[in-house]
C-alpha cells in the first residue's frame, strides 16, 4: 500500500507538473487526423493478414500482376524520362542555383553515406551476388559473354534510374523548400492550393511511405534471420524473428529520436564505412585483369545502349515474363520507395547546389553501386564457373555463402549480418523521421512525440503481421507496395511539368 501511495503521489506530481502547452501538444497529436487514418489503415492490413490471409494475398498478386502487363511501356517510358529530365537539369542555368544560403550541414561523406543506407543499403547486400549469377544463368537475351551481359543488367536495375527516380523527386522538394522559401516540406511537396488535394496527396503520401517501412521492417528481419538459419544450421524460429522485429523497431525509433544529426548519422557512416572495407577485401581476390576487362565492358555496354534497355527495343528486346517481373517490377518498387525516400534526400541537402544535388545523388551513388556489384559479381563468376552452378542462388545465404570461401569468413560473415541489419534499421529510423515531418505540420525537425507514434505504429503492424503470417503475407506488402506506386507515379509525373515549367519561365 505505501508502495502504491508513493507510486500515485508521483503520477500526481508529473501530471500537476506539465505544462498546458504539452497537454494541448499530445491532443492534437491523439486528434490528428492523417495519424488516425493512417492508424486505422495499418490495423485494416492487420486485421486482412490475420484473418483473411489467403484471399488477401492471392488477390495481391492477381491485381500487381495485371497492372505490371497493362502498364509495361508506362513504368519503361517513365523510368527513362526521369533520367533524362535529371541529366539535363545538370547543363541547364538552374544547376548554378544553391538549396539554401548555409553551409552543407554534412560533410560529403555523411551526405552519401546518408543517401547510401536509406535508398538500398540492405538491397545490394542481400543482391551483390545472387542478382548477377542469375542472369548469368539466366540470360536475359543471347548474348556471346554472358558474364558481361549479365553485369549490364545489373547496372541497369540498380543504377542511373532508380537513383533518378529519388534524386528528382527529392530536388523538387528541396528546390521548393530553399530557394522558392516554400512553408514547410508540406508545401513544398504539395504545392497546390485546393485544400482536398493537399490533403488527399499527403494521405496517399503517409500510407505509401508506411507500407515501404513495414515491409522492409517485416522482410528484412525474416531474410536477415532465414538467412542465419539456412547458412549456420540454426533453428531460430518464430519467437527469435519477432525479438528481432521489437528490437529494430525499438533501436529505429530511438535513433529517429535523436535526430539525423546523431544517431542516423552515425549508423550510415558506420554502414557505408565498413561496406566499402569489405567489398575491398573482396577486391584483393579478384583477377584484375578480367575484373576491368569485364567491367569496363558492362559498363560501356550498359551506357551505349541505355535507351534500348530502357525502351526494351532491337537487340534488347527481352521476354514479356523478363520485361514484367524484372524491368518493370524494379521501376514500380523503386518508385514506391520515392516519396519517404526523395524527402529525406531534400531534408539533407540543404547548402548544396542543384548540380551538386544532381551529381551526389545519382552519379556518384550509381558509380559506387556499379563498382560494387562489379568486385562481388566478378568474384563470384569464378567460383561458378569452377564448380557449383546452385551455390549462389538463394536469395537469403548467397552472400554469406560467398564469404565462407574467402579467408577471415569467421570475421566478414558477422559483418555483413551486421551491416544488412544496420541497413534495415536506417531505413526504418529514416522513415520515421519522415513521417514525423509529414504529420507535425511539415516540421522539418518533428518533435520526439511524432517519431514516437510513428515508431509505435510501424514496430507494432510489423510484429502483428510476422506473428500471424507468413512469408507470403510480408510479401503481400510488397505486392500493395507495386500497385500504390502507379497513382503515385502520376502525381510525381505532375510535379515535374510544374518544376520544369517553373524553371524555364524562370519563376
Amino acid at each position: 500500500m505505501v508502495l502504491l501511495k508513493n507510486d500515485t503521489s508521483k503520477w500526481q506530481k508529473s501530471l500537476d507538473d506539465t505544462s498546458p502547452k504539452q497537454i494541448q501538444h499530445m491532443k492534437n497529436i491523439i486528434q490528428n487526423k492523417l495519424i488516425l487514418l493512417s492508424l486505422l489503415f495499418s490495423l485494416v492490413i492487420l486485421v486482412s493478414g490475420m484473418f483473411f490471409s489467403e484471399y488477401f494475398v492471392k488477390n495481391l498478386e492477381s491485381v500487381n500482376s495485371k497492372l505490371l502487363s497493362v502498364f509495361t511501356q508506362y513504368y519503361l517510358w517513365v523510368g527513362l524520362l526521369i533520367v533524362l529530365i535529371s541529366l539535363l537539369i545538370i547543363f541547364l542555368p538552374i544547376s548554378k542555383v544553391r538549396l539554401g544560403s548555409v553551409k552543407p550541414e554534412y560533410s560529403y561523406f555523411s551526405w552519401v553515406a546518408l543517401l547510401y543506407s536509406t535508398g538500398m543499403g540492405s538491397g545490394i547486400l542481400l543482391r551483390a551476388v545472387q542478382e548477377p549469377i542469375y542472369y548469368l544463368q539466366n540470360p536475359p537475351i543471347i548474348s556471346a559473354n554472358p558474364q558481361i551481359l549479365s553485369l549490364q543488367y545489373t547496372f541497369f536495375h540498380w543504377g542511373f534510374t532508380p537513383w533518378a527516380m529519388y534524386s528528382l523527386f527529392g530536388l523538387i522538394i528541396a528546390y521548393n523548400l530553399y530557394h522558392q522559401k516554400a512553408e514547410n516540406i508540406v508545401a513544398a511537396l504539395i504545392p497546390s492550393q485546393n485544400r482536398f488535394l493537399k490533403s488527399a496527396a499527403l494521405l496517399f503520401i503517409l500510407l505509401i511511405t508506411i507500407t515501404g517501412v513495414i515491409a522492409s521492417l517485416g522482410l528484412g528481419t525474416a531474410q536477415f534471420t532465414n538467412g542465419l538459419n539456412q547458412y549456420f544450421n540454426l533453428n531460430l524460429g518464430n519467437t527469435f524473428l519477432l525479438f528481432t522485429v521489437f528490437l529494430i523497431g525499438v533501436i529505429a525509433t530511438l535513433s529517429a529520436l535523436t535526430g539525423i544529426h546523431k544517431v542516423i548519422k552515425l549508423l550510415a557512416d558506420f554502414d557505408l564505412t565498413f561496406s566499402l572495407i569489405l567489398m575491398i577485401f573482396v577486391a584483393f581476390f579478384l583477377n584484375l585483369e578480367t575484373y576491368f576487362t569485364t567491367t569496363i565492358s558492362a559498363l560501356a555496354g550498359y551506357i551505349i545502349h541505355f535507351f534500348d534497355m530502357s525502351l526494351v527495343i532491337n537487340t534488347f528486346k527481352t521476354s514479356p515474363k523478363f520485361t514484367k517481373e524484372w524491368t518493370v517490377f524494379y521501376w514500380a518498387f523503386w518508385l514506391s520507395w520515392v516519396p519517404f525516400t526523395g524527402i529525406f534526400i531534400a531534408r539533407i541537402s540543404k547548402g548544396r547546389t542543384v548540380r551538386e544535388f544532381i551529381i551526389a545523388t545519382v552519379l556518384v551513388p550509381s558509380l559506387a553501386t556499379i563498382i560494387w556489384f562489379s568486385v562481388f559479381a566478378n568474384n563470384a563468376f569464378e567460383r561458378v564457373s569452377m564448380g557449383n552452378q546452385t551455390k549462389f542462388n538463394n536469395l537469403f545465404t548467397s552472400l554469406f555463402v560467398f564469404l565462407q570461401d574467402l579467408p577471415l569468413s569467421t570475421v566478414t560473415i558477422p559483418l555483413a549480418a551486421l551491416l544488412v541489419l544496420v541497413s534495415i534499421i536506417n531505413s526504418v529510423d529514416s522513415a520515421i523521421f519522415v513521417l514525423g515531418m509529414l504529420s507535425d505540420n511539415g516540421n522539418i525537425n518533428p518533435t520526439k512525440k511524432h517519431k514516437m507514434v510513428w515508431g509505435a505504429i510501424i514496430t507494432a503492424t510489423a510484429l502483428g503481421l510476422t506473428a500471424v503470417g507468413t512469408s507470403d503475407l510480408l510479401n503481400a506488402l510488397s505486392n500493395i507496395l507495386i500497385i500504390m506506386a502507379l497513382p503515385f507515379s502520376f502525381y510525381y509525373i505532375l510535379i515535374c511539368v510544374v518544376f520544369l515549367k517553373n524553371v524555364f519561365t524562370k519563376k
